[in-house]
């Protein structure tokens, strides 16, 4: 249970995201957000890396190269810019209900490619953590007229988005095999962070706020929060579980995000939590729980 535990906490760090993401894209475009959190993710990742004994892995193999560089261009980048976009086309809940396919996506392709062998147990304790994962971001239910109404760009961009991230992981386990989990995150970031720039050069509406940033420090501290403790603590600590459990197993312990993120929600920014998520939530504990429990993760 040592690594389904790292995996739980890497996923929970993702979620004190909220606590500065949400003031900040009141100041700054989602675009020069991402951008500044991969700039100093990818200095802290680097900087870790070249003080401990991993940095004589820095050099990986062409063929993990080049995966890591797709986990950042695409996972890392193309990903969070897709979904960020198709809150332009539909109603974010939307955008968030067809993110949650993508613990499906990784099942899939974690037996397809990885042939992760998966026990009744396991999918049992699977379907259940879903149905709980939510009811946990949506507690009143989910009106199809909401999905019928919705824009197929908008749709199309959120399930890229989520196929896109799903690969990712199941490539990032590939990687994991032969490299420690902090040489991936530095290639993860440093790859997002060249894509992101190159993005800002060529595509107008991605233009990166750099006059204005600097000279506010509120603004510099909250940046620097975020890619210090959900980016690069929350991925080291995430590939360091990954490297040891199945990339499916893992994806649905991604779910203490959802948990974290309304606890974090309800105590900080005095959310209101109802009686259906507080249940949906001890109930995605338990289930999250069983699905380790069934791979001895």
């Amino acid at each position: 249970m040592r690594y389904a535990f790292l995996v739980v906490l890497g996923s929970a760090l993702w979620a004190t995201d909220a606590l500065f993401r949400q003031p900040l894209s009141t100041q700054l475009s989602a675009f020069t957000i991402v951008y500044f959190e991969h700039i100093f993710a990818t200095i802290l990742s680097l900087g870790y890396l070249l003080i401990s004994k991993d940095r004589r892995h820095i050099l990986m193999s062409p063929k993990d190269f080049m995966s890591a560089a797709f986990i950042g261009i695409c996972g890392s980048a193309v990903a969070t810019v897709l979904f960020t976009m198709s809150y332009q086309f539909i109603n974010p809940s939307v955008a968030i209900l067809l993110q949650k396919i993508q613990p499906i996506f990784v099942i899939l392709l974690s037996f397809l490619f990885l042939g992760e062998k998966l026990n009744a147990s396991f999918f049992l304790w699977a379907a259940i953590a879903l149905v709980a994962a939510f009811y946990v971001s949506f507690p009143s239910g989910f009106h199809l007229a909401n999905i019928r109404s919705a824009d197929f760009t908008g749709c199309a961009l959120a399930v890229i988005a989520a196929l896109l991230w799903a690969v990712s992981t199941t490539v990032g386990k590939l990687v994991l095999r032969k490299n420690p989990a902090s040489v991936l995150s530095f290639w993860r970031f440093a790859f997002g962070l060249l894509a992101l720039y190159a993005y800002s050069n060529r595509i107008e509406i991605m233009r990166i706020e750099i006059p204005f940033v600097p000279g506010q420090p509120a603004v510099m501290r909250s940046l620097f929060f975020m890619a210090l403790v959900p980016g690069f603590l929350g991925v080291s600590i995430y590939y360091a579980g990954l490297k040891k459990i199945p990339a499916s197993v893992a994806t649905i312990l991604e779910l203490s995000f959802p948990v974290c993120a309304i606890a974090v929600n309800a105590y900080f920014l005095d959310f209101h939590l109802t009686n259906i998520q507080l249940g949906a939530a001890a109930v995605l504990i338990a289930a999250m729980v069983g699905v380790g429990r069934s791979s001895k993760a």
